[in-house]
């Protein structure tokens, strides 16, 4: 009869081993406590009915009613997240972290480490939601060292971002002028207003060249002479508009760039244009 009580006793533990080191371990303590008291309850009661023999039998199946009504590892109660107090807000998807957890900001942007494409932006400087510097005008160049932030998109910069030399930042068909005349016709005035801006926004170091351009009719010579005298007359309309004399340099170029078939008259309309061109 003792032998068989100690067997069960240690069957019981064997198994109470076991659980203590099985898959759920996160709910262990609480199983355990529950075993035990049944063990106990189990074991007095049987006791009671049956003496050693039933007091085995009545710890073995108190044991197992204890583990069936403690709360498994699915019931239990979720772990409730604690807010880190260290950080100051929650660390946004693919932020790095600190060894507190903590998203930081190397460049002091606003843009988290892990999230800022450009993590090294100097203090002040506004940036994107990438954490990159504004460039307003798309040359590659950043507004705060760009010289010339409003250059038109394709045109080829230097390092400081204002045209190279060479580089036409506007060209303007249509501009009309009475027959063998200079002066600038009402429609060809709103054209001209792209112009003054275009020229406003290469940056107060640069000349733009006002090149006046023909068709083929008429002489080499008379198309020079022709060209020159309309190219003065677009730059003496652009500064009564406000923009900088100094800075504007009207060139005839008669017929000698045609960027159509003069054949045709929609290819002499073309032809019959102003090209503005970065001169240094």
């Amino acid at each position: 009869m003792k032998t068989s009580v100690k067997l069960t006793a240690a069957v019981l533990a064997i198994g109470l081993l076991a659980g203590c080191a099985g898959p759920n371990q996160s709910t262990n303590g609480a199983n355990l406590a529950c075993a035990t008291v049944g063990a106990l309850v189990g074991g007095a009661g049987g006791a009671a009915a049956g003496g050693g023999a039933g007091a085995a039998g009545g710890a073995l199946a108190g044991a197992a009613l204890g583990l069936l009504i403690c709360p498994t590892e699915a019931q239990a109660e979720p772990m409730m997240a604690v807010a880190n107090p260290v950080c100051t807000q929650t660390p946004p998807p693919g932020a790095i972290l600190d060894a507190q957890g903590c998203a930081y900001d190397t460049d002091g942007d606003g843009i988290v480490a892990g999230v800022d494409l450009c993590r090294f932006t100097p203090a002040g400087v506004t940036v994107d939601r990438f954490g990159c510097a504004i460039d307003s005008d798309k040359d590659a160049v950043p507004d705060y060292l760009d010289l010339c932030p409003s250059t038109p998109l394709g045109v080829i910069v230097d390092t400081d971002g204002c045209p190279l030399p060479g580089q036409k930042i506007l060209s303007l068909s249509g501009i009309n002028f009475g027959f063998d005349q200079t002066v600038i016709t009402d429609d060809s005035k709103e054209i001209l207003r792209y112009a003054g801006d275009a020229v406003k926004n290469t940056g107060p170091i640069l000349e733009v060249r006002v090149e006046g351009h023909t068709d083929n009719i008429g002489t080499d010579e008379y198309n020079i002479d022709l060209s020159q005298r309309r190219a003065q007359a677009v730059v003496d309309y652009l500064v009564s508009q406000g923009a900088n004399p100094d800075r504007l340099i009207p060139i005839g170029m008669g017929e000698s760039l045609p960027v159509a078939n003069n054949d045709t008259a929609a290819g002499r309309a073309a032809n019959r244009r102003v090209d503005f061109v970065i001169s240094q």
